[in-house]
């Protein structure tokens, strides 16, 4: 407590807003608007790489909460924040995300960026009173070494013996995972994460069959963007109204989610003659 205490003494209004701000960018806020702009405009390879192991980093964390099960400090809270404190999702899913784009870029000013995003998120989580020291320690370990063990040994070989697999074996392989987790570690925070990689990861597999290719020009890439965030908010927010707020409820809502982050590319292509 007396890191937060510090911490919170230089409070003003004006460095609680920047902390507000800084801490958006762990939000699943965050990751719902900026992931699909990633797939969509950037390179999807590199995209999908860094899906494959942000996405799965996102969902450990939720199980390692349910384990530990430690509360929040009481009393310094700047935002309103439930659930469990060790180790904080904020922090590791910085790490991943940042470290892993660091490494997919290899440019200095991504390398710096990563350094900042590294520092300044964790350390909104203790400026507003939302977690222990040890929670964003904790994440950023966690997250690093989930990040090491992938580059290490899953990032070349993953690929490879996926690619040995024909369409429905992939496919039936990632579905018994999914129903694996989902059914005997229910984690309230890991169904959306599960839902999310069975979703999306269905379309990427069987996209790999369509022949098309991208249209071309400014105005199909202003409609994707359109049409995309669009999609997205009505699917995220737009089925949070009309399905049941449960486990089956929500993991139609962001199975669908994935399903729409994935598909949108293809939606505006041109299909190719075979």
């Amino acid at each position: 407590m007396d890191i937060i205490n510090f911490l919170q003494s230089f409070q003003t209004d004006w460095l609680t807003s920047f902390f507000k701000f800084i801490t958006f960018f762990g939000n699943e806020e965050f990751y719902i608007l900026v992931l699909p702009l990633l797939f969509w405009f950037w390179d999807k390879d590199k995209a999908l790489k860094l899906m494959l192991i942000l996405l799965p980093s996102l969902m450990l964390n939720a199980y390692l909460k349910e384990v530990f099960q430690t509360a929040r400090p009481v009393g310094v809270a700047l935002i309103e924040q439930d659930g469990f404190a060790f180790p904080s999702g904020h922090a590791q899913g910085t790490a991943t995300l940042w470290l892993m784009l660091a490494l997919l870029l290899r440019q200095k000013w991504m390398s710096i960026l990563a350094a900042a995003m590294l520092i300044l998120v964790p350390l909104s989580r203790l400026y507003l009173g939302v977690h222990w020291p040890a929670d964003v320690l904790g994440g950023l370990a966690i997250g690093a070494l989930v990040v090491w063990l992938y580059w290490a040994f899953l990032y070349e070989s993953l690929g490879k013996y996926l690619a040995e697999k024909t369409v429905l074996s992939q496919a039936a392989l990632l579905t018994t995972v999914i129903l694996f987790f989902a059914c005997l570690f229910p984690a309230p925070d890991a169904i959306p994460v599960l839902a999310v990689i069975w979703g999306f990861g269905l379309i990427v597999i069987f996209s790999d069959v369509v022949h098309s290719k991208p249209r071309d020009g400014i105005i199909w890439i202003i409609i994707t963007l359109v049409v995309g965030i669009i999609g997205t908010l009505l699917i995220w927010k737009g089925l949070k109204v009309v399905l049941p707020y449960n486990t089956i409820g929500r993991f139609i809502r962001y199975a669908v989610l994935g399903f729409w982050i994935a598909y949108l590319p293809l939606l505006f292509r041109e299909r190719e003659k075979v």
